[in-house]
């Protein structure tokens, strides 16, 4: 339903949670307090955004699975490994369209793709500007582009009256917005209890539209849609406690009749609201004196206004404000009015809890499986205690670095279906990375059919390298295991070589801020790659330093002749590890 009113009467009460036609605020509106005099020139506060979401596409897999990706300034869609947006999809080529920020906007390109790009079912073939809700397929995969915080109003502010002390006056009703259903032994009267259904309707009304939303913007939106239905109101604002300054600051405006003007919000009515807890509902502001000087206010016609806070559970904090203002007559609002809103405030501040969870707890499950490609269980709980620092940036320090490689993986997949040599190395990868995890490594990367390991970071331990030559030896144990059962069932066996070195490195988070790799680099991972390389199959190589640091008397080592190493003058004494003591 629009939100053009002309024709209804004033008192008009929508009880159809149907969303409006058009929900979107104009830019161009302001936001000002009661009392501020258009001749003199405001103080201003500046207006941040009380929980910044960032622009982002929402891709939605199966089973109702949902990634984010935020978007920067230019953002690739595509399977490349850079891209932006990365997508599994067959379909998708390596850069198939691009994002990009224009000024306030974001616009969509195809890059030339085959199979097209598609904005709200249809292909695009140029430069289109993007909207907040907007569907965008590319191959198999569906996106939705959120605008998230950038769909503020502009140039909103709030101005404070000169001395900061003035009395909020022609006060009508307060209500409290901690108010609870009574037993039914202390219902004494029927308007007590058509108070309680009111309240219930509003909150079934409520739970029906507005559900668990995560996005910000999309929730605050609905919040004063709800407000427009069930209220005669003009215009509504709700303003958000920011988490750094602790300043109420503007994050949501709606207009019945978009360009009526300026929406007024009163500095004074706010503080009483923070000050009590308490809605307020106040008489014709043309009437009182307070704002006898405020051409403003008398030129746009307020003639009352509520406000109601949102609190935070147990109602011990004031996490935000709703306000409406009515311009159409003398004491538009009634006390059922400010019942009403109080209610919508009621399960709006619960609903903005929920809202901040629910993006906390996802946020945290992203996290969670990033650090699970190569951390172990473990170490994934440490890390998101924040009890591990992985912070993007590098350190020198003492690692072993674990290197195994298939022989003959060329050979291998040349005769055997592409298929079967995805199932082969996935089945591989998942025993060896066990391995590795049960020792207390970490995975760094797959390169091919290569696997890299770490020990000593981002947690040290006095058996590191102890732990990473026990890893080796029992990946080449469980191997020949695992090849027992491919040979019985007519499979090719695989054979590996594993290299290790103890020596100083740089560890830790690389790379751009949409792509980081927790790695290692320097001449002590060159020299691990190196041993890997001259190990031959079923044979694991440790240089002196790892068998000093993992302790010659915890394995049975056999002396190899020095290996003549790429970039090293002198030879490098290396061992082959026959086996394990103690296991």
């Amino acid at each position: 339903m629009p939100d053009e009113l002309d024709d209804e009467p004033t008192n008009y009460r929508r009880s159809s949670m149907a969303p409006s036609a058009s929900r979107s605020i104009p830019a161009s509106t302001n936001v000002t307090p009661f009392g501020a005099d258009e001749k003199t020139p405001p103080r201003t506060m500046p207006q941040q955004a009380a929980a910044p979401v960032a622009p982002r596409m929402i891709l939605k897999g199966p089973a109702g699975a949902v990634t984010e990706f935020p978007l920067g300034e230019n953002n690739i869609l595509g399977r490349s490994t850079t891209a932006s947006v990365r997508l599994a999809d067959r379909e998708v080529s390596r850069k198939h369209s691009q994002v990009d920020k224009e000024g306030d906007d974001y616009v969509l390109r195809d890059l030339g793709s085959s199979n097209g790009t598609f904005l709200n079912g249809k292909r695009i073939f140029g430069p289109t500007k993007l909207k907040d809700g907007d569907e965008v397929v590319i191959g198999t995969s569906k996106m939705e582009f959120r605008l998230g915080s950038a769909a503020k109003p502009k140039n909103a502010e709030i101005v404070h009256s000169d001395d900061g002390k003035e009395e909020l006056k022609g006060v009508v009703a307060r209500t409290s917005a901690k108010a609870t259903f009574a037993p039914v032994e202390q219902i004494g009267d029927v308007n007590q209890l058509k108070r309680d259904y009111e309240r219930l309707r509003v909150g079934h009304e409520f739970s029906n539209y507005v559900r668990l939303e995560r996005d910000l913007n999309e929730l605050l939106s609905r919040i004063l849609q709800i407000a427009f239905d069930l209220i005669p109101c003009d215009n509504g604002v709700i303003l958000l406690r920011d988490a750094q300054s602790h300043e109420l600051v503007i994050q949501a405006m709606r207009q019945r009749k978009p360009g009526q003007g300026k929406v007024l919000v009163s500095d004074t009515l706010l503080g009483q609201v923070q000050a009590t807890k308490e809605g307020v509902l106040t008489s014709d502001a043309i009437a009182d004196d307070r704002f006898a000087s405020a051409h403003s206010i008398i030129a746009l016609g307020v003639r009352s206004a509520m406000a109601v806070p949102l609190l935070s559970t147990g109602g011990d904090e004031v996490k935000g404000i709703m306000f409406l203002d009515s311009r159409e007559r003398i004491a538009a609002f009634t006390t059922k009015d400010l019942e009403v809103l109080s209610a919508i405030a009621a399960q709006a501040s619960v609903a903005l809890e929920n809202s901040e969870y629910a993006r906390a707890l996802e946020h945290e499950a992203t996290q969670r499986a990033q650090l699970a490609r190569f951390l172990s269980p473990a170490l994934v709980e440490q890390a998101a205690r924040g009890s591990i620092e992985l912070s993007k940036g590098g350190v020198l320090t003492e690692l072993t670095i674990l290197f195994s490689d298939i022989r003959g993986f060329t050979s291998i997949s040349e005769k055997l279906p592409a298929q079967e040599v995805v199932k082969m190395l996935n089945d591989y990868f998942e025993l060896m990375v066990d391995i590795l995890f049960e020792h207390n490594g970490i995975l760094d990367k797959f390169i091919g059919d290569a696997i890299m390991g770490l020990w000593g970071a981002p947690v040290k331990r006095p058996d590191d390298a102890t732990q990473a030559v026990r890893a080796a030896v029992k990946m080449q144990a469980r191997l020949k295991e695992w090849n027992e059962d491919r040979v019985a069932a007519g499979k090719v066996p695989i054979k590996i070589g594993i290299g290790l070195h103890t020596g100083h490195v740089v560890v830790g988070n690389m790379g751009s801020n949409r792509a980081l790799s927790y790695t290692a680099i320097g001449d002590g991972v060159n020299l691990a790659s190196r041993l890997c390389g001259v190990a031959r199959e079923d044979m694991v190589v440790i240089s002196e330093d790892c068998a000093t640091r993992a302790g010659k008397e915890n394995f049975v080592l056999e002396a190899l002749p020095p290996a003549k190493v790429k970039n090293r003058e002198a030879p490098v004494e290396i061992y082959r590890v026959v086996s394990a003591l103690g296991e």
